[in-house]
């Protein structure tokens, strides 16, 4: 039970503090710090596939998966992600799509846009 109270507190606190600022302020910052993020909402079990590390390394970002408790604000996160995929079209051209993971929180709709 005191684990379950910790992990919902976690949760709490991460919504909470990121609730508190836009998209693109979080990603200023996250670039800032060298922190870029991809957000995933997963399903039960994490899944890592080839390439992934690599992928990660090389254009110096990481990917988060949720699992399968989606957070409160999906659209902060989404957001987020298209900030992140524009950049890496900025910075790299169309190279990295081939290897990115297609199960990121709107990928399909930014690629449409883009």
């Amino acid at each position: 039970m005191k684990s379950l109270f910790i992990t919902l507190l976690f949760i709490t606190s991460f919504v909470i503090g990121n609730a508190q600022q836009t998209p693109l302020e979080k990603f200023d910052k996250d670039i800032k710090n060298n922190k870029i993020t991809l957000y995933i909402l997963g399903g039960i079990a994490s899944r890592h596939y080839p390439g992934e590390k690599d992928f990660q390394t090389k254009y110096k970002l990481h990917y988060h998966d949720f699992g399968c408790i989606a957070p409160a604000n999906l659209s902060f996160y989404k957001d987020y992600n298209f900030l992140v995929l524009t950049h890496l079209k900025n910075i790299f051209g169309n190279e990295w799509k081939k290897d990115i993971r297609k199960d990121i929180l709107g990928w399909e709709e930014w690629q449409k846009k883009n």
